[in-house]
């Protein structure tokens, strides 16, 4: 009976054993598969990958800034940040190779060069792949834009109502919006009277996606449709506020002919027969820039607004979904909902900022994983020690001897060689 009750224990622990393993390889895989999902949906962020597209070559690093709703915001308040910026780019030794000497000289300028943001390259008639083609030689490049509703019709049609972006700047290079057809507008056009639409719209206005060059007029005013882009689908891009329809078009035509909803404006004159357009209402501003430093553009870009925290938001778009900041997310569980400032974040933030309570939750779970298994394995290691049948002494005489008959061997195969005939 005895002898029964010892083989019934000794088959409880094997059991035991071989499920604690099967554990473990279970556990090291749901954290393998969660690292890959994980990667998936950041993918699925291209607009938080803007630095990655730009330059191979060089550390960059791709910031958004936020502002409150009841901060008037223009251009040229825009123009005064990059100008600042520009200086404390040159203060902190954020310089383009060719300015970092003199022309033949060898040595360093002591002028500062100022660097201005260029265009992308002109669109052609076909249909761009995205992700947009960058010219790394700039030293930075930037964006802006302003959420609002515009009536667009067509012929007559009327979409009344519809969530627009002005945008100025390299917009599509921060946002590469998938092409139907068609092309982006041009952010440094003469005429800010292109149009992007999403397939949506499209088809709401003229009952198709083929629609490259068709005039509307938005306030009265003729536009062109540029490009159709894709709309993207799912629950977490409704949520965002990708609701319905959108379109994107230059902050100049959302000022005249638009309602601003993003944040403060003022009502100018803007001719001498009255006419009269908005002035203010930016939200958001994106740039990317070389990093030499974790942290550097971030505070510079910071700094270069000129406005206290209470007013702005700075994010670090390029390690957002790195270990730490998403460690910082689950630490800051249930106080992470609670935003006492008035920003109207645009779609594409409140998308990263639900993503980001996904992925936190992913490395969560991850976490836990990691933690049984080094729980297991420190458990198993010191059973193990407590159970052994060696000794660090007889190791250590296993090893040499070991060793001893190695060099034995060794030394016999060369002596064997040495008494064989040379053919």
């Amino acid at each position: 009976m005895k002898k029964r009750l010892l083989q019934i224990k000794d088959s409880l622990i094997k059991l035991f054993k071989r499920k604690v393993f099967l554990l473990v390889i279970c556990l090291i895989l749901l954290d393998f598969l969660l690292g890959v999902y994980s990667r998936i949906l950041i993918n699925k962020l291209p607009e938080q990958a803007s630095a990655l597209r730009w330059s191979d070559e060089k550390k960059m690093t791709q910031v958004s800034v936020f502002f409150t709703e009841d901060q008037l915001i223009d251009s040229d308040f825009i123009r005064k940040l990059e100008y600042v910026l520009n200086g404390k780019m040159n203060d902190v030794g954020i310089v383009n190779d060719e300015d970092d000497t003199t022309s033949g000289t060898g040595k360093k300028s002591d002028t500062p060069v100022i660097i201005d943001t260029q265009p992308l390259d002109k669109p052609s008639e076909e249909v761009i792949e995205t992700p947009v083609e960058t010219d790394d030689s700039r030293l930075y490049t930037s964006c802006f834009s302003a959420q609002g509703i515009v009536s667009i019709t067509f012929e007559n049609k009327t979409a009344d109502k519809i969530n627009a972006i002005g945008t100025e700047g390299d917009f599509f290079l921060f946002h590469p919006l998938e092409l139907v057809s068609g092309s982006y507008y041009m952010p440094d056009a003469i005429m800010k009277d292109g149009i992007v639409i999403d397939e949506d719209l499209s088809w709401q206005l003229f009952g198709s996606d083929d629609v490259v060059g068709q005039m509307v007029t938005i306030g009265g005013v003729p536009h062109y449709v540029s490009g159709v882009v894709k709309r993207e689908e799912g629950r977490m891009r409704k949520a965002s506020g990708q609701t319905t329809g959108i379109a994107y078009i230059s902050y100049d035509s959302l000022c005249k002919y638009g309602t601003i909803l993003s944040g403060r404006t003022e009502n100018i004159e803007i001719a001498e027969d009255g006419t009269k357009a908005n002035k203010g209402g930016i939200n958001c501003y994106e740039v990317v820039m070389p990093g030499p430093v974790d942290g550097i553009v971030a505070k510079i870009v910071k700094e270069s607004t000129g406005l206290d925290d209470a007013y702005v938001t700075v994010i670090d778009n390029t390690e957002r979904f790195s270990f730490f900041a998403l460690l910082n997310v689950i630490l800051s569980y249930g106080t992470r909902s609670m935003w006492s400032k008035a920003i109207f974040f645009p779609y594409w933030e409140n998308l990263a900022r639900g993503y980001e309570d996904i992925l936190a939750t992913l490395l969560f779970i991850r976490l836990i994983c990691r933690i049984v298994v080094i729980v297991i394995l420190v458990i198993f290691i010191i059973k193990a020690y407590r159970h052994k049948t060696w000794t660090v002494r007889g190791l250590v005489n296993d090893l040499m001897e070991k060793k001893y008959d190695i060099e034995v061997k060794r030394q016999q195969r060369k002596t064997e060689n040495k008494g064989k005939p040379m053919v």
